[in-house]
């Protein structure tokens, strides 16, 4: 009897052990899978040191290739940097990488719309502070004091040159743009709308009549950039109007740049959770190339590419409405960065791209979100072609023909920089950030359309010929989307605070070492 209501007892108790034995086994399954990649994430850091130090003493042993020689190379810097100035950059990739540590952890928990905005808009301020304070680790000269000789001299860009020797009538200038494009050459000028020449002529005519502002701004200028002034009082030294306007312009380049986290955090939000999303924008301040090509506008560029990008990301999760509407705005974003350079050609694509393989929606909402940015882009087109006289498509075709000019002025080898422009992408990426970008791109799962198709994209244009050299600079417009499946790569392997923090201070040393070793935008 006692045996039997033993066997009673075990038969009544077998169905429940193995519901336990279900509901446990999954969890310890997941939990191992997540050590599993937790450990990935170790070897993805590991990786990263490596390949950073690896960089580091090739640049300064000079054996790491900076261009294809003959045809196009970056050029080393002549002298050392102080050593307190490398010290507060140092410092700076310091307080930035513990204050991502920490926001990231906090962020683990749970997540409301109050947080993620207190989030953002202290990412904000801290990706202003850092990209201001980092360049005082380049060398003398090549740190924020770049402001005044970049835009000062033609060899850099020469649109400053443009706007005060050349516009003398703004609207008469503009209406005659397209015929005056077409004598330009093939770099900087002629292959350009006219925006940036827009933007001189305004602030330089606006401080030509207002002295005391001039003042002001020269008053809170940094001190090296007044110092760097002082390099052109020569014969024609600059006057007070010439200094606010290009220190302003330095300015602004870098608040743009700065402010990029914020649609790049909207962006990434669209496919992500908001710590990961987070995680990919505060990669952001540190990517080399936003912080070396300073105060060149390929630097703020970003701001419209990433909110061009956010849109459209958004746009296929919303209403019917409400999608529209965001692109709409969105084709208007592509339309005002249309005026200031071609480039964002390549991003109207990555848009379509995006939009034509929204998930959820039928062929024909897609198509339909496709021709709203149309609309937004062509209705923004034709305001300016209203208020200038002048036809952006005509502009835009000169601008073309111009830029063809270029590889017969200056020959390129298709083969070493088909080569090379992968190489040059990650170094301007960020080796770190490279890395966990490919994790994010081979995952697979969860991975959002806007890396893959940023990448397609890249690699179409290096197959095609129209991007050979100085890549780290031109395509700084499509990094926020393959900071995207940075973010993912994060996501994927489960890698937390620690991670970003880890991630960010390498990327911060690679930025330093590459600032005290290459120049890359001084008019030499």
């Amino acid at each position: 009897m006692a045996i039997d209501d033993q066997t009673t007892t075990n038969r009544r108790s077998q169905p429940f052990a193995e519901g336990i034995r279900d509901r446990v086994s999954p969890v310890g399954v997941r939990s191992a899978k997540i050590v599993a990649m937790r450990r990935g994430a170790v070897l993805i850091l590991t990786l990263s040191a490596a390949l950073v130090t690896a960089l580091v003493a090739a640049l300064r042993a000079g054996v790491m290739p900076l261009g294809v020689r003959g045809e196009w190379e970056w050029l080393p810097v002549l002298f050392p940097a102080n050593p307190r100035d490398i010290g507060l950059a140092v410092a700076a990739v310091a307080v930035y990488a513990g204050f991502v540590g920490r926001v990231r952890a906090a962020l683990d928990g749970r997540v409301t719309r109050w947080k993620e905005s207190v989030a953002v808009l202290a990412l904000l301020a801290a990706s202003i502070t850092t990209q201001a304070v980092v360049p005082c680790g380049a060398p003398v000269g090549y740190g924020l004091a770049k402001w005044a000789i970049v835009l000062h001299e033609k060899g850099s860009t020469g649109y400053f040159l443009v706007a005060r020797n050349e516009v003398h009538d703004l609207r008469r200038f503009l209406a005659e743009y397209p015929r005056w494009i077409a004598r330009r050459d093939a770099l900087h000028i002629g292959t350009h709308p006219p925006g940036l020449i827009v933007v001189e002529a305004v602030l330089l005519r606006f401080f030509q009549g207002a002295p005391a502002a001039s003042r002001i701004v020269e008053s809170y200028t940094p001190e090296s950039v007044a110092l760097a002034f002082r390099l052109f009082d020569g014969p024609s030294p600059l006057s007070h109007a010439d200094r606010a306007t290009i220190a302003v312009t330095g300015m602004l380049t870098l608040l743009c740049c700065a402010a990029t986290v914020v649609p790049l955090y909207l962006l990434a939000r669209a496919s992500l959770p908001a710590p990961s999303a987070w995680t990919t924008a505060a990669l952001w301040p540190l990517v080399p190339s936003a912080v070396l090509f300073q105060p060149t506008a390929d630097t703020a560029f970003p701001l419209l590419s990433a909110s061009a990008l956010a849109l459209a990301a958004h746009s296929g999760r919303l209403s019917r409405r409400g999608g529209g509407l965001a692109s709409v705005v969105g084709g208007m974003v592509l339309g005002v960065a249309m005026q200031f350079t071609l480039g964002f050609l390549a991003v109207g694509l990555v848009v379509a791209i995006i939009l034509g393989t929204a998930r959820g929606k039928s062929r024909d909402e897609r198509l339909a979100l496709i021709a709203a940015t149309g609309i937004g882009f062509v209705s923004l087109t034709a305001l300016v072609w209203v208020s200038t006289t002048a036809n952006p498509f005509e502009t835009w075709w000169w601008n073309l023909i111009n830029h063809a000019r270029f590889y017969d002025q200056f020959p390129r080898s298709y083969l070493p920089w088909a080569v090379a422009n992968p190489v040059e992408l990650a170094v301007g990426l960020g080796l770190p950030v490279a890395v966990w970008t490919v994790v994010g791109l081979v995952s697979g799962r969860g991975a959002p359309t806007v890396g893959p198709a940023s990448a397609v994209v890249l690699v179409l244009l290096t197959i095609s010929g129209k991007n050979l050299s100085e890549v780290g600079r031109l395509w700084l417009p499509m990094m926020p989307a393959l900071l995207v499946a940075a973010g993912h790569g994060f996501n994927r392997l489960h890698a937390g605070p620690k991670s970003l923090a880890a991630t960010t201070a390498l990327l911060g040393a690679q930025t330093l070492a590459l600032q005290a070793t290459i120049q890359v935008v001084y008019p030499f």
